[in-house]
């Protein structure tokens, strides 16, 4: 009834989809990762970061830091540092890792670890919002960046004093998971 004869089949034969190419090179990379120490060094670093937010009162560092700005670690602002904390951690662990995924491996062990360990602040996390705003922030390069987003999801979005914390609290946790990443030689 139809006369399909001039239809032509879409792309050249003999070559290999993008997919399979994909999957090829994927399963290199992790081979490669598993046999160099990496794969197993991503988790570690992944489980050890927890120890940085899973806290139920803040460390006293980061009590002294709240403290000098008029302000007290509690409610509100002692749950949205764990947040930001764990933003930071997912951020620089996304950012600084040799390998998308190494930094999958870190940030899903860090994960796996987190709602054992504390899953009332994992289950928090997850029905949060907070790190869409951290990302666009850091994305677009926001009006007052991280500590205006902080300021706002603590609902104090006219304190300065938390806005200014919110930027100290996300430089002093980069450059501790900074720090930590080097210490673990990737290769």
């Amino acid at each position: 009834m139809f006369d399909d004869s001039d239809m032509k089949i879409v792309g050249a034969v003999g070559k290999a989809p993008a997919q399979a190419t994909e999957t090829a090179d994927f399963l290199a990379e992790s081979g490669r990762q598993h046999f160099n120490g990496n794969f197993a060094k991503a988790k570690a670093l992944g489980a050890n970061i927890v120890s940085a937010f899973s806290y139920q009162a803040a460390p006293e560092e980061l009590d002294a830091m709240v403290r000098e700005r008029g302000l007290q670690p509690e409610g509100v602002l002692l749950q949205q540092m764990k947040f930001l904390s764990v933003f930071s951690a997912e951020y620089c662990l996304n950012r600084y890792l040799p390998s998308p995924m190494l930094a999958s491996v870190a940030v899903g062990e860090m994960y796996d670890v987190l709602q054992q360990v504390s899953p009332a602040l994992y289950d928090a996390l997850s029905h949060a919002a907070a790190f869409s705003f951290y990302y666009m922030s850091v994305k677009n390069a926001a009006a007052g960046g991280i500590g205006a987003q902080f300021a706002e999801l603590c609902d104090m979005p006219d304190d300065p004093r938390v806005a200014d914390l919110g930027d100290a609290l996300h430089k002093l946790n980069c450059s501790v998971y900074k720090r930590a990443i080097r210490g673990f030689v990737f290769v």
